[in-house]
């Protein structure tokens, strides 16, 4: 049996130390799904290792360092946490004794540390939740860097169906698996009407456009997630119409799924430039909730999700949104959403693509 190593180096928290992001989900879910496979450990900030439960029998080794998420980091706050990414890194390779080292949370400065330092001669998997850098300043530079990195790898697990990397062998595996015991009774709730938007609310959400544009039109739209700059919250809460609800909070699971359960749409405010090339875990509960997908129509294409597609902010109407007068269009994407629960978010297609890549 292939000895693996599961490894989280970032250990994201906010600033009570409570873990953001899907790092502690997607662990949870990977171990369920490799545990019979493989012979598997841990190792990971305790902020991560604390959200996860019933591994007792999966050996687990606690990293020092995480990131603390808040705004108005200093540079050398934010150069701090590079390094502590880097130790985490360092000592994940140095004293894993496991055939694979699998990386499953991963941003470019993993990408960084292999293409400065190598693999210190271990077999790295990835798992890649974008397929490169495309926007900024130094996206040019980035890339470049990614892509020396990615000769460090010995297999890459794609995310996203229509991503492609130059220098590493790769194959497309959902991060998220379709659970019926999970998501049918939220699946089944009563679609009411309302827009949703989850998750962090940072600066990669165009909040200040999606709140512009449901100023203009009648349509609910509730946000609720964890803002790290409170100056902008405020702004958001100021540029509200009565139809539009923002909360800064960080929803339980029972209570996030519940909010997408019952709302009709659950929209993405991300860039299309960066989403387009890059996956979305709200996106794929939005589906395996039956809750449709509002966002730019390259986005939609990119992760070959259904939905709502629209070019600006200002396409988003009244009559676009209604259900009563979109009857047969919702049901129909509903009906795509049903076949990729039963295939490409399979729980069974998805182990059997786990077990090739570590065999």
């Amino acid at each position: 049996m292939t000895r693996v190593t599961l490894a989280e180096y970032q250990g994201r928290c906010d600033t009570s130390h409570r873990a953001v992001g899907h790092a502690p989900k997607v662990l949870r879910e990977y171990i369920d799904l490799n545990r019979s496979s493989c012979d598997l450990d841990v190792y990971a900030p305790e902020v991560i290792l604390h959200e996860i439960k019933d591994i007792s029998d999966i050996p687990v080794h606690t990293l020092d360092s995480h990131i603390v998420m808040k705004s108005g980091n200093s540079v050398f706050e934010k150069i701090r946490n590079k390094f502590r990414m880097f130790s985490n890194i360092r000592h994940v390779l140095k004293h894993s004794d496991a055939d694979i080292v699998w990386f499953f949370n991963v941003e470019f400065y993993l990408f960084l540390y292999l293409a400065l330092t190598g693999a210190h001669g271990r077999r790295i998997v990835v798992t890649l939740f974008l397929d490169g850098y495309h926007t900024g300043a130094l996206a040019s530079l980035k890339q470049k860097i990614f892509e020396t990195g990615q000769k460090r790898v010995f297999r890459c697990i794609s995310a996203g169906p229509s991503f492609s990397f130059k220098n590493m062998p790769y194959s497309f595996i959902p991060d998220y698996i379709y659970d019926g015991s999970v998501y049918d009774k939220y699946r089944t709730m009563e679609k009411e009407d309302y827009v949703v938007c989850l998750g962090t609310m940072d600066s990669g959400k165009q909040l200040e456009d999606l709140v512009a544009g449901f100023s203009s039109i009648s349509y609910r739209l509730i946000i609720t997630g964890r803002f790290y700059d409170k100056e902008r919250l405020e702004r958001l809460k100021a540029a509200a119409t009565d139809n539009i609800e923002i909360s800064d909070s960080y929803p339980s699971a029972e209570e996030y799924l519940s909010l997408i359960g019952h709302a009709r749409y659950t929209v993405l405010p991300y860039s299309k430039e960066n989403y387009s090339h890059q996956t979305s875990g709200v996106m794929q509960e939005a589906l395996f909730t039956d809750s449709i997908v509002l966002t730019y129509e390259d986005i939609l294409a990119g992760n070959s999700i259904p939905g709502l597609g629209f070019t600006s902010y200002s396409d988003i109407k009244d009559s676009l949104l209604s259900a009563d007068g979109n009857l047969e269009r919702n049901a129909g994407i509903l009906k795509k959403y049903d076949d990729l629960r039963r295939s490409t978010y399979d729980r069974d297609i998805i182990r059997e693509g786990y077990r090739r890549v570590f065999e």
